[in-house]
């Protein structure tokens, strides 16, 4: 039964800690608001056809001067859609950087918790290492559309680095036992 128990205090205590580290960056680094960039205006969407609004009883200058109202506004959409887009993109990238550092943290953390608790206490270290791959591997779904492919590669092989690395060290330290 005690086994039992311990392995929900894992699960708890990764589901805790991941979504933690989540609030964290949410709370010092929040993600862009398309009302900030756009107000209330709707979400930007592809033009539909100029004179669709124009009605049979307008003059033809009532019609040109309502399409050209449209159009200013839809630049203006556009624009603001635009700025959005790119701060969504630089927050993505951002995101994918911060997470990755917390999620490998979460990993060393956990390892080194490891070595100072008793094997009786895993449950803490393995609730920890799960919530920091959880973490990392968000940071990729998220900035992975955002993030140049070579940054990705770079931050992919340096984590890979690292958990190899741990790994390695932990099973010398099982070993020894």
């Amino acid at each position: 039964m005690s086994k039992v128990l311990s392995a929900v205090f894992g699960i708890g205590i990764a589901v805790v800690v991941y979504v933690t580290m989540l609030l964290g960056i949410q709370a010092f680094y929040p993600e862009p608001d398309y009302d900030d960039f756009c107000g209330n205006e709707p979400r930007y969407e592809e033009p539909v056809m100029l004179y669709e609004g124009c009605t049979d009883d307008m003059t033809l200058g009532e019609c040109r001067s309502q399409i050209s109202d449209r159009e200013g506004r839809d630049t203006k959409m556009e624009e603001c859609h635009e700025e959005y887009r790119s701060a969504e993109e630089d927050y993505g990238r951002n995101f994918f950087i911060i997470a990755s550092i917390l999620g490998t943290i979460a990993l060393v953390v956990s390892f080194f918790l490891l070595n100072i608790t008793s094997l009786y206490i895993t449950n803490i270290s393995a609730g920890i290492a799960c919530s920091g791959i959880v973490m990392i591997l968000w940071a990729f779904i998220r900035g992975w559309e955002s993030t140049d492919e070579k940054l990705k590669f770079i931050v992919g092989l340096i984590i890979a680095v690292i958990i190899i690395t741990l790994t390695i060290m932990l099973n010398k330290k099982t070993e020894k036992k």
